[in-house]
Formats: structure tokens, sequence, C-alpha cells
């Protein structure tokens, strides 16, 4: 499970000296190995600050020690110590990139000892060899997030003998996509003009380099890379085949894999059609149409690609990533792939080729398979997410015994549909991970390649991604924040103290982007009425960013950098968009109420607009310009009846208030604004003078509380706000004793925010069983008079009841907190880090032959409401039916009624109907909220105990939140807050 640690930074017994040491690597090698070697050399340097290591590639060898480096397969060094017996290869010999070391005496003439780095290929040997340019200190991020190395004095290779490998995923790597403005802005000014090997020549050491290990003692951070889909968006059109003639060439070298994405088919750059050579027009990319053409267009990207290790991609799609134009898509498709199959068996000798074939069933192509298109067995089957992080499909039943095995594409960042996201890092690994482990539990293993855009920003996603392709069982979910902890530990030297803080930074910040992506967030997502949502969540983003702003300026000068960009940065960035849409919401809110104070909160939208563009400014600007453009993303003014990302950001619905006028005299001098409530006919008025001050009749509501209740809430809140152009004293009277107040007077001016009054009840003098309201009077000097009503209802509390326990008309439970006497126990797990609530989600803790036998989730709730048509609101982690014959279905049933099962992801819309690519119906209104939200009615005529019981059947089915509406829930983005339970 742990990737071994064989380096000490300090000398150790029977240990050697590192520092100086000759490299030898054979001349007959790999080049890439001979590549990662010169790199490795580089390093040391690096770390010591003395010079190089050198490096010898003949023998005979002069020298006391060395670190000796080569693959099985290569290597004539190698391949005597192990014909000598001084190396034993058995655990690697014939495996899948895996490689060892081992400290060996005498193994040249004249060298008393060495350390020995094999690899069962060249891969092996080449991760290897970064594995140990890791331990010595240098991240793989060295570059790209400008992390200093670790700096040594001594480094000293332990007397131990280590194995790592083979990867769980066989092929795993990225996809750099919707790369403009951002990375091609940058590679253009600081590389360019175009994608040229000397861009890539970094990209293929990342990838590569992403194989090591941290320097903690918890080493189980297995990374790796060897798969590439290289840029190619069409904004201004990249092609890597012929950009930059080195750059197929070099990637093979390197060790990596190239492939092209899931739309551009035969080692081609859909660009290249309409590039020279080829200059074809608009409207020619149609098979129907100009079938010979494309097809000579495909034997000369297969007939460039053989030379290369790649996998070529099948398939065919629209241009622009569409549907392809044709009657019958799937008679078409299946042409197309029968002329692919024709044309390498030509070139290569067989239809399987020497290279993988890949076929990506993405979007509707998925359908296609699905409704009976024809692959041949040996082509892997790519199956992809729903652009947002929810996988489509598994290998089911036979499939499972294709010999082309499965893949999966997957999506860091995307443009489309519902919203693009492509500014920050904005996934919620726990979903991740448990998406792909349902990936890996159900066969797909041969390819993992993932979306990560720009590459930057998405530093923490794609380490996460590539230790899951390496070791997927290496931790469990619960286990996530001992990644951050090696990620830290991998990349900062810092104290122990400050290392756990930015471990817990990033892993908060990863929990809250179970909230939502950035750009899916408006302000009108969280309620700034209701359940204090809004606030709740702004003020959960303002303590991270205290956090990391004291870690940032603590941090040497060194570190500054690199803390700004993988923490204190997306942080800050994030803060400050969630503060711009609650000062948004609060002005266009306050300003239905008339409030002055909406105009300070347009001033506020207004500078926190600018604070976002001056952040990626001062992004820019630090080191000198080195990420210049790395944060143009435009993120402000997306748009859901369109799925491009913005091109300039912009604000909209800004509010005004004439805060020289004085408000109409029947309105009074102030208002009321009560918790959880809208207000009735908010900034409007009417003539009807007796009905306004104080409110009476239909406006009654809009100055009620909600309840206070012994299990409720412990208090409950009302405001008292200007919206006139007057100052004035205020005042508030309570019509009994046993009502308390926060504050009971005060002073306001129009440009005041507002005067917040908690009240409490003095239980004890409440007498027994009261269900009432407690009046507040509110006067001001002004002769202005309001009525606060704040309902008072002291239940009984059940004796001996163990369970949740309404108030406010709702029972509020988080899915995690089922019954602890329950038999669910053994059939359900518990992911305490999924999901928007922060309490985590319930699942099946393993797949079952006969859902049926599965015992029920319980949950015990008591109500004090009788109600015929209650209804339960469950909330499901946003997932899809993987499994064509075996969709995800729950049952629900309350006490021992007969349960009913349901569906929880429905069938796809007609058509040609929102959204495409055959999503389910709904998915366009909940994919943004991140939870299928199922509305159930109930009946409850009875009052008292109950138990509500849920049986989840799918593996991929994850239950939230449960909540049992008695009339009391109120419209919000995350529902109620729990409800208080009973032990």
């Amino acid at each position: 499970m742990f990737e071994p640690q064989f380096i000490a930074r300090h000398p150790v017994p029977g240990g050697l000296n590192l520092v100086g040491c000759p490299i030898v690597v054979d001349q007959n090698d790999f080049e890439g190995v001979k590549i990662a070697v010169r790199t490795l050399s580089e390093d040391f340097s690096k770390v010591t600050g003395g010079k190089p290591n050198p490096v010898v590639q003949s023998t005979p060898f002069t020298g006391s020690t060395a670190i000796i480096i080569g693959s099985i397969a290569n290597s004539p060094v190698i391949n005597t110590l192990i014909a000598q017996k001084k190396l034993d290869v058995s655990s690697i010999k014939d495996q899948w990139e895996c490689y060892m070391t081992q400290l060996v005496s005498n193994p040249l003439d004249g060298c008393k000892q060495a350390l020995v780095i094999v690899g069962s290929d060249k891969r092996g040997t080449i991760f290897g060899t970064y594995t140990l340019s890791q331990q010595i200190g240098v991240s793989p991020f060295y570059f790209w997030s400008d992390v200093p190395v670790k700096k040594a004095s001594d480094l000293y290779a332990l007397d131990t003998t280590t194995r790592d490998g083979p990867p769980t995923v066989k092929y795993r790597g990225l996809f750099i996509n919707d790369e403009s403005p951002c990375l091609t802005e940058w590679v253009k000014e600081k590389i360019g003009p175009k994608y040229n090997v000397e861009f890539y020549k970094k990209v293929f050491e990342l990838l590569l380099r992403l194989k090591a290990s941290p320097l903690c003692s918890c080493s189980f951070f297995y990374r790796c890379a060897n798969f590439l889909w290289p840029a190619m968006w069409n904004h201004p059109g990249q092609s890597f085949f012929v950009d930059d003639a080195l750059n197929q060439k070099t990637a093979d070298e390197y060790g990596i894999v190239m492939s092209t994405s899931h739309h551009e088919p035969m080692q081609r750059a859909m660009n290249e059609w309409f590039r020279e050579p080829y200059n074809e027009p608009e409207g020619s990319w149609s098979w129907i149409t100009n079938k010979d053409k494309i097809t000579e267009y495909f034997q000369e990207g297969a007939e460039r690609a053989k030379p290369f290790e790649s996998v070529l991609t099948l398939g065919m799609r629209g241009k622009g990533d569409h549907v392809i134009d044709a009657k019958d898509v799937t008679s078409t498709l299946h042409d197309i792939l029968h002329t692919q199959r024709s044309i390498i068996k030509n070139i290569y000798g067989s239809e399987t080729g020497e290279n993988l074939e890949v076929l990506a069933l993405y979007k509707e192509v998925l359908t296609q398979y699905d409704q009976g298109l024809e692959i041949p067995d040996d082509v892997t089957l790519l199956f992809a997410d729903d652009n947002q992080g929810s996988i489509r499909r598994v290998l089911v039943g036979d499939e499972k015994r294709r010999s082309g095995g499965a893949g999966i594409y997957y999506h860091f960042e995307f443009v489309g549909h519902p919203r693009s996201y492509k500014w920050l890092n904005s996934n919620h690994l726990p979903k991740a991970w448990h998406q792909l482990d349902e990936a890996y539990n159900n066969g797909v293993d041969r390819i993992w390649i993932f979306n990560v855009g720009d590459i930057k920003p998405m530093e923490v996603p794609l380490s996460f991604a590539m230790m899951k392709a390496w070791n997927t069982h290496a931790l469990t979910p619960s286990q996530l924040p001992a990644f951050f902890d090696a990620f830290i530990d991998n990349t900062f030297p810092l104290s122990t103290a400050d290392a756990k803080e930015c471990s817990q930074l990033l892993f908060e910040y990863d929990q809250l982007m179970g909230l939502g992506k950035h750009e899916c967030i408006e302000d009108d997502t969280f309620s700034v009425i209701y359940y204090d949502e809004a606030d709740t969540v702004l003020r959960r983003w303002s303590d991270l960013l205290g956090r990391s702003t004291l870690i940032y300026e603590k941090a040497p000068y060194e570190l500054k950098p690199s803390i700004y960009q993988l923490i204190h940065h997306p942080i800050k960035a994030t803060q400050i968009y969630i503060a711009l849409r609650v000062a948004l919401a609060k002005n266009k809110r306050f300003a239905e109420q008339r409030r002055t104070i909406a105009n300070k909160y347009a001033q506020e939208v207004l500078r926190l607009f600018e604070a976002d563009f001056d952040l990626s400014n001062e992004y820019h600007e630090m080191l000198g310009g080195k990420w210049n453009h790395i944060m143009d993303q435009p993120h402000y003014g997306c748009r859901w009846d369109e799925d491009l990302a913005p091109f300039r950001d912009m604000i909209p619905g800004l509010c005004y208030v004439q805060s020289r006028q004085k408000a109409s005299p029947i309105m009074g001098s102030f208002g009321i604004a009560v918790e959880g409530h809208a207000g009735y006919r908010t900034g409007l008025c009417c003539e009807e003078h007796d009905l306004l001050q104080p409110s009476r009749g239909n406006r009654v509501p809009s100055v009620t509380t909600a309840p206070l209740e012994p299990l409720g809430a412990p208090s409950r809140w009302f405001e008292v706000y200007s919206h006139s152009s007057e100052s004035f004293h205020w005042s508030v009277k309570s019509d009994t004793e046993w009502l308390r107040m926060s504050i009971s007077s005060g002073y306001l001016t129009p440009e005041d925010s507002a005067a917040r009054i908690h009240v409490f009840v003095d239980w004890a003098s409440v007498p027994e069983l009261f269900d009432g309201e407690a009046l507040l009077e509110v006067r001001a000097d002004t002769g202005s008079i309001e009525v606060v009503h704040v309902p008072i209802k002291k239940r009984k509390i059940p004796v001996g009841f163990t369970g949740f326990v309404e108030s406010d008309h709702l029972v509020s439970i988080n899915a995690s907190n089922f019954d602890a006497s329950s038999v669910a126990q053994r059939s359900y797990k518990t992911n305490p880090l999924i999901g928007r609530t922060g309490a985590g989600g319930v699942l099946l803790a393993t797949r079952a032959d006969d859902a049926d036998k599965l015992d029920f989730l319980h949950y015990s709730f008591f109500n004090y409401t009788p109600m015929t048509e209650a209804t339960v609101v469950l909330y499901f982690t946003m997932t899809f039916n993987t499994e064509p014959s075996n969709p995800i279905k729950y049952d629900i049933c309350v006490d021992d009624l007969p349960h009913s099962s349901f569906r929880l992801v429905p069938d796809a819309p007609n058509p040609g109907a929102m959204p495409p690519g055959d999503l389910p119906a709904g998915w366009m209104e909940e994919c943004p909220r991140l939870v299928w939200t199922r509305k159930h009615p109930i009946e409850l005529t009875k009052t008292g105990a109950h138990v509500l019981k849920i049986r989840l059947r799918h593996t991929n089915c994850i239950l939230e939140k449960a909540v049992i509406d008695l009339g009391g829930v109120r419209p919000s983005y995350l529902g109620p807050p729990e409800s208080r339970m009973l032990e």
C-alpha cells in the first residue's frame, strides 16, 4: 500500500552518500531513461547547491560509488548485474511500469557500492529515476507552481531494497482543453507563438514526475502519468502534430503515450482539416458527402503515428464536437469504424495494430452504443462523465470480458451545459473519489484521462487523480485529509504546525467546493432570507481566508509564490466571489425594502468586482510576470441559456435607492424584517394607513418570526431598519416578562445597516404546554409603530424517545445520522466527506446480488403536527444510471407501512430536447445544485414517534439528507439545517 522511502537526508549506517555520486546509465538504454537521468543530475545540483552529479554513459567505470540506472530491456549494465546474481529482478520482470531500488556491493570493477534503480520497462525505469528526484527534495510542480526544492547537504541511500508498481490503471494522463484564453496567451507570450516542443517538454516532465513519493511517514502518495491528449482548441487552433515537427518524436522519447481527444479520430487534430495543406471549407467535415477525402485524411494520421507509441482514437463526431451529420447515425458510425479498422490493418498488418485503439462513448455516442452500435472487442470503450463529475456508464455483463477493456474520460474543467467552469479548481474530491471507485470496481481500468484545462489551476485534483490511478484503493474515502497532508509535505518545507494548517486549508477548500462550482453560484443561489444560509456560507469562506492570509503573510520569502498560487489565491478569489454574490443579493433585497443601505451594498459589489480583477493582476505580476494570463478567464456574467464561458466579466442587476427622498408618510420611518420571511408587498404601499402601522390582517405573517420551541432554535431575530431619509431613536417593549431581547433600544440613521434584535425565551417561566404569541411593540420617536409577533410553543419533550424532533413544522436529518441501533450498519457505510451538508452521505457498503435482501436505513423522528399530506424530501448526490439494465432505485416507507420503490435518475427527454447528449430529464435544473431532489407524500395523521425507512439499492446511490416537511420548509439551496436530536 505504501510507497517505499529509500532516501535519507542525514548520514545513516550502511547508507550510500549520493552527493556528487556519478550516475551510470548505459548509452544503449531508452532515450527517455537518459533524459530522466540528465534531469536527475541537475536536480541534485538544485538540492545541494553544488555541481550536478556527473553522468556516465559508458563502462568500464572508475569510481568507488555510483548510482546505476537502467531498464531490464535495454541496459547491458543492468543485465550484467542480473547475470552475476547481484540483482534479483524476479519481482518486477515482465511487469508493466514497475521499478525497484537496491544497494549493491561491488557492482562494477573498482566500484564498492551503488544504488541501483532498475525498471521493468522504459517508464518503470523513468518513474524510479524521478522518484529518487522527488525523495531528494524536488517537487513534481517545481516549474509549474514555483515550489522551491528542499535543500540538503546530506543525501544518503538507505541500505534497503524497495519495489513499486504496477499501477492499477494502465494509461493515466491529462487532456489540455479549453486552453484559450489563459494557457494559450501564456504560451504565446512566454514560449510560443504555438504550442511547441519547449512547452510540451514541460508537460512531459510534469507527467513523469508525478510518479513520486513524499518526505513523510505516511508515504502512500502514489502518482504517475504516461498519457496525453494535447491542446487542440480551435481558438486560435492548435495541432500537436504539425505546430512543431519535434512534438510527437519528443513525446515518444520521453515515454509519453500520445492520443487525441474524443472527437479527433486517427491521430489527427481537428484543426488540421481546416489548415494548410488541407484548407477544407466549412461544411466539408461530413462522412456522407466527403467520405473519400476524410478516409485519406485518416490514413495519413495513422501512417504518421506508426513510428511512435500511440493510442488511436476511432469514431467521428461533427465539427465543433457536435453530433455527426447523418440521418442514420448508428449505420454511419459503423461504416466509419469499418473504414478506420481497414486503414489500421493496411498500415500495421492487422486490425489490432501495434497500438491500442479507443472509441470515446461521449454524449450521444453512448446512446448509439447502447442501442446496438457494434464495436470490435479489442477496441477500448472510453466512457465519460456528464462533463460535471458524474460517470455515465461502466462495464456490465459480457462487456467485462472484452479484450480491449474500458476507460473513463473525466472532467475537472469544462465548456458547455449547464455552465462552463474554467476559472479555478472547483472540484469536490470525495465525489470524484466515489465515481472513480465506481468505475474501477466495474472493470473500467484501461485508460483514465482527465480534462484539466489550463493545467496550472488544477495541480491538486490532478495529483489526486494520479494517486487514484496508480493505486486505486491505497486510501479509504475518509482518509482524504491524509492525501492533503502528503500533498503539502511533498510540496513545502514547512514546520509541522504550518504544514498541517496548509493541509487543512486545502481540505476545507475542497469541502466547501461541495456546495457548488463558482460559475453556477449566482446572487439568488444562497438564501439571504431563510436559515441564515448566505451569511453562513460567506462566514465559512471568510474564516478560511483569514487563516490563509496568516499562513501566506508568515511564509518565508522563497515560499510565498507557491503558497500564494496553490493555497491563498484560490481561497481569496473564491471568498471575493461569494462575498460579491451575497452583497448583490442583499443589494437587491434591501432595495426592494427601500433601505438606503442598499446603496452601500451596491458600492460593495463594485468594490469586490474591482478586487477580483486586482487579485488576477496580483497573480500575473508575481515573479516578474512569470504566469501572466493564467488568470485571464472571465467568470462573471455566465448565462443559463448558453453554454459558453463569458468573454468579459459583467455584473447584472445593481439597484439604487434615492437616499435624499423621504418615504411616504403612511409607511413610517422604519421597517421590520423578521428571520425567515420575505415580507409582504415588499417596497410597495397603499393608502390603508390603519393596516400599515402596525401591520394587521394578511400583513401579520410578514412581522411574525419563526416559532420558538424548547427543542428548536435557541433564538429568533428581527431587524429594525430605516427606509426613509430620517434618523430616529427606536425602542422595543415586550408584553411578557419571559421573552428576553439582546437589545431593546437604539438610534438609526438612513445609512446604518439595521439593528438586529435576538429574542430568547426563559423556558422555566413559561406555562406548561403554552401555545401562543408574545408581542413586541416597536416604536420610533418619529411616531411610527410596529408590532412583531413571536410564536411560543412549549411542547412536551418526549420522554424515552431517541431520534429527531420536529420544530418549525419540519424534521431535518443528515443521512449519516441513521439510528445507531439499526441493523442497516451491516449493509451501509458512511462517507463522512462527500456532499453539500458537511455531514457526509450514506451508501451501500458493497454491491448486492439481491437488493430486496438489503436492510433499511432507519431514521426515528417525533412529530407534533398531524398532516394527511406531509412530504418527505430526499437529497441524493448527483449520480447516473451506469448500468442500463440496473437503474438506480431506492425504497421508502414510514413505520410499518408497505414500502414503495422509485427510480432515482429519470430517462432522457425526447430527442432534440434540453439537455443535450441524452442526459436525464431534470438534469439541467438539478446539476448546478449537485443533488437530485426527490419528494414523496406521506401520511402522518398521528403525532408522536415514527420511523422513516429508506433502502438504497445500488452502489452509485448516495443519500445526503432527508427532510420531513410538515408545512414549514422554506425555499433555500441547502434545505433546512438539521433538527435537534434526543439521545
